[in-house]
């Protein structure tokens, strides 16, 4: 009886929920385990829209450059489209990064209507024909040039609006087309400060354009760059005493997943002619932050040991550089470790109120999540 009624519910458009996921794309896995344990899908998941917002030079669209290129390797006949508002594009980075250039259209335009209405248009009638078109781009969508900020006005540059206005109706006629054809989609968006201290403390970044970016993406990432001494990837000596920058550590904040968890936090070091570097040091500082690694307990006395070091069931190693070092060398222990880690849930730690304190504490197991030797 249920049969008839399903085949009947979905004779035009419908769908079955449980065969929703039977024909879709692999999942696009980043460079960084930690961005791949952060967006809890293990990457980017085609037919969503993500969103990589931040200041100036932080990464963002190195990061959708990575989408990319990752995309190329996993599908060798697969074609991006990289909508360059911002005139900036560089193929030099892109190929240097490990890039196709042969499967990147690089459109250079801050017209919405070669933009948006191109995706409706032309590009539609290219994927219905069958174009293996599988990742946009859109760089930055404050590039982008509206009507209101044409000097030249007429009624209809008027009626068109700023971005405010102009992008709700235009996220619109895209996002269907991104989910029927499985499209990796990154839009890149610059952001202002926010000059109220008070709320600087909770969000330091307003986002032009915030709302319709945010109703339209499924996944919202914060991409800054680590401002400390140890934030910085350098090496030798320059004339003025100092050392030459050859990369630096990129912070990504999950503001927002329709997918999974929301509020995770990644952090990658990226080096500007290798790509992400430090892999195992990355693997050890995401097991250290969710108790996969950690310190053993004294038989006798019950206490952590803070000078060991440990995890699952592999004998315990003195001192913390020496860990790092033993992950940074050991596929088998980094694969062990990251397995640990996808099994982690946010109530394995503890929950902290708005004075910082502990309101509950569920100790993670390790040995339940451990590879025996």
């Amino acid at each position: 009886m249920a049969n008839k009624w399903m085949s009947r519910l979905t004779k035009d458009f419908g769908i079955v929920a449980a065969n929703m996921t039977k024909n879709d794309r692999p999942i696009i896995p980043t460079p960084s385990p930690s961005l791949n344990w952060a967006l809890t899908t293990g990457g980017w998941k085609p037919g969503k829209v993500v969103t990589l917002f931040g200041p100036e030079s932080s990464g963002k669209s190195m990061m959708a450059m990575m989408g990319i290129i990752e995309l190329q390797k996993q599908d060798p006949e697969a074609i991006a489209v990289w909508f360059d508002a911002e005139f900036s594009f560089s193929p030099e980075f892109f190929q240097k990064l490990g890039g196709d250039l042969e499967r990147l259209v690089v459109r250079r335009s801050n017209d919405p209507v070669k933009i948006f209405d191109y995706m409706t248009g032309e590009m539609l009638e290219l994927l219905q024909d069958g174009a293996p078109i599988r990742a946009i781009a859109i760089d930055s969508i404050r590039g982008i040039r509206y009507p209101k900020d044409m000097k030249k006005v007429s009624t209809d540059m008027i009626m068109g609006g700023s971005g405010a206005n102009y992008l709700p109706s235009a996220f619109k006629g895209i996002i269907p087309i991104i989910a029927e054809y499985q499209i990796a989609a990154f839009f890149v968006q610059q952001v202002q400060m926010q000059l109220d201290t008070m709320k600087a403390l909770r969000n330091p970044y307003v986002i032009p354009d915030g709302n319709a970016l945010k109703h339209a993406s499924d996944f919202m990432l914060e991409i800054t760059k680590v401002e400390t001494k140890a934030g910085v990837i350098e090496c030798g000596d320059t004339i003025a005493g100092g050392t030459a920058q050859l990369g630096h550590k990129i912070r990504v904040k999950v503001r927002k997943n329709r997918l999974g968890v929301p509020a995770r936090v990644a952090q990658f070091s990226f080096h500007y002619e290798q790509g992400v570097v430090g892999i195992g040091e990355e693997i050890f500082e995401l097991g250290k932050v969710l108790g996969v690694i950690t310190h053993p307990l004294n038989p006798e006395t019950g206490k952590e040991n803070v000078q060991m070091w440990t995890v699952g069931k592999y004998p315990a190693v003195r001192g913390e550089a020496n860990m790092k070092m033993a992950v940074a060398k050991s596929q088998k222990l980094q694969d062990e470790i990251m397995a640990a880690c996808q099994s982690f849930k946010e109530t394995d730690k503890p929950i902290i109120d708005a004075d910082g304190m502990v309101v509950d504490s569920v100790a993670l197991e390790v040995e339940d999540v451990s590879v025996d030797l």
